[in-house]
């Protein structure tokens, strides 16, 4: 699981971990991960690993900026 250090240390914008790891838990929802079973089951708790440990990238888009393709 997360270490609890992990999160209680994270000095970053707290609003936009917990964007980031929603919309990464909804990405797993949909189409799985091959570490899902070793989290139980537990969509967040893989999301948040994933995000604080940078195994998947974020980044913050203004409103009405196009995706990149």
């Amino acid at each position: 699981m997360v270490p609890v250090y992990k999160i209680i240390d994270f000095n970053g914008n707290r609003y936009l971990i917990a964007r980031a790891v929603m919309k990464r838990a909804r990405q797993i929802n949909f189409i799985g991960d091959d570490e899902l079973e070793d989290f139980e089951g537990k969509i967040a708790s893989l999301a948040l690993k994933q995000i604080l440990n940078n195994e998947v990238k974020y980044i913050l888009q203004k409103e009405g900026q196009d995706k990149e393709t």
